[in-house]
């Protein structure tokens, strides 16, 4: 279970499953984490933790609690073929522009407690690169949003 598949899931995980589904699949979490995005919004979001596979999933309330984003740091993770985790910037840029992923920003991310921390964006894939010291330590990705709608395509 180590292909990301872009805005469709993660080996046997797909969008859109309810926790239960991902239970069945997963087994029970390491940790749950519950958030709440704000007081005046009932978008409150579950993650759960699979310390042993280095892979998070998240539920959104708002979309009926299905799987919305998926965050993997396995080395093991591929896309199409390739691995990603570990590799620099450039090479990652090089690497996916074959994917079709679309176009990117890229945004400094840093703070006191992680001081060289990016983040590359595809937004028409839904995909996100997080980088620690130069390097992808995280993929992060959910399912494909429409933009005139407001709302994510779930994969069939």
């Amino acid at each position: 279970m180590k292909d990301i598949l872009i805005g469709k899931g993660y080996g046997d995980i797909r969008f859109g499953m309810t926790r239960s589904e991902v239970k069945k699949v997963l087994g029970e979490p390491t940790e749950v984490d519950q958030y709440a995005s704000s007081e005046e919004s009932d978008d409150n979001t579950e993650a759960f933790h699979y310390d042993e596979i280095e892979l998070s999933v998240s539920f959104d309330e708002v979309d009926e609690w299905k799987l919305s984003s998926i965050a993997v740091s396995d080395t093991e993770a591929t896309i199409e073929g390739m691995k990603l985790i570990g590799v620099s910037e450039e090479k990652l840029l090089e690497k996916v522009e074959k994917l079709d992923l679309g176009e990117y920003e890229k945004e400094d991310v840093s703070s006191p407690e992680s001081p060289d921390n990016e983040v590359i964006t595809f937004f028409e894939s839904s995909i996100n690169f997080w980088f620690e010291n130069g390097e992808v330590t995280e993929i992060q990705f959910g399912p494909f949003w429409d933009e005139e709608n407001e709302e994510y395509i779930w994969p069939e």
